[in-house]
């Protein structure tokens, strides 16, 4: 897939992901009996924890996989408590 086939959108503590597969055109000759990967339009929400900070969200494609990176809010990550 490419970049542009894609669309991603985060919105309160749920990330989006929904595009459009298309098959290429191989010519009038060619005829399947099964395809694993049909074409078509799709769409997944992924629903994440709370603590998740979708300012921070950013998206890579790389050979055809597709990585979304959700940095954790600061507030909910563990900090060192000095002991006095």
């Amino acid at each position: 897939m490419a970049a542009d086939d894609l669309d991603i959108q985060a919105a309160g503590n749920s990330v989006t992901i929904s595009g459009e597969r298309r098959i290429p055109a191989e010519g009038d000759n060619v005829r399947y009996h099964r395809r694993e990967r049909e074409a078509g339009k799709f769409s997944r929400i992924v629903t994440l924890p709370n603590g998740a900070d979708m300012d921070k969200v950013s998206a890579g494609l790389t050979n055809g996989v597709l990585t979304v990176t959700i940095a954790k809010s600061e507030a909910t990550k563990p900090r060192q408590i000095s002991i006095k």
